[in-house]
């Protein structure tokens, strides 16, 4: 675990005592995120969705617009990584010897978006060049191939797209 994950974790602990005084320094554990298993092997890994709560201007305590995936290492619990939207789900991909975390989620009306992470144990570590959105929530994972479908104005008429992508280390790239 490298040390900004350390100083993260001892904040979230300082935060968590702070909590004791103020109902609203902490941080709210929703619910597990659904990860589809494509692997077989990654049973063992478990990601949870989280909130930050604070107060806003008026004294009202509320939750941060931002989710964050909270992973566990050796039952330490750490923020993997942070989400400008809401509703995660995770898939493990296993692909060239190398793990993968697909993580969907929606960031507004039906924006879907994909981030892709590569899975050390279980820390992630998000990819370059590798973020897709949907605007009509459609993007798919099978066999290691991510479909997108769109849709767009084109001189008054409404077309949907779909694009293949595949993706690697370096990020994603549209399929040939």
């Amino acid at each position: 675990m490298n040390i900004n994950k350390f100083f993260i974790c001892v904040l979230l602990t300082i935060t968590s005592h702070v909590s004791i005084a103020s109902d609203c320094l902490s941080i709210k554990v929703i619910e597990p995120i659904k990860v589809n298993d494509k692997t077989e092997r990654m049973q063992s890994i478990k990601f949870d969705k989280v909130k930050l709560l604070h107060k806003d201007k008026s004294g009202i305590c509320l939750p941060t617009q931002d989710t964050y995936v909270l992973a566990f290492n050796e039952g330490i619990p750490f923020i993997a990584a942070r989400l400008k939207g809401h509703t995660p789900d995770i898939t493990l991909i296993e692909k060239s010897d190398n793990d993968y975390a697909l993580i969907n989620y929606y960031a507004g009306n039906k924006l879907q978006v994909l981030k892709g992470y590569q899975l050390i144990n279980s820390e992630l570590h998000e990819l370059p060049n590798f973020t897709l959105s949907s605007n009509v929530s459609s993007i798919n994972v099978t066999d290691g191939l991510i479909s997108v479908k769109n849709n767009q104005l084109v001189e008054e008429k409404s077309t949907n797209s779909v694009i293949l992508y595949d993706f690697g280390l370096s990020g994603v790239f549209i399929k040939p």
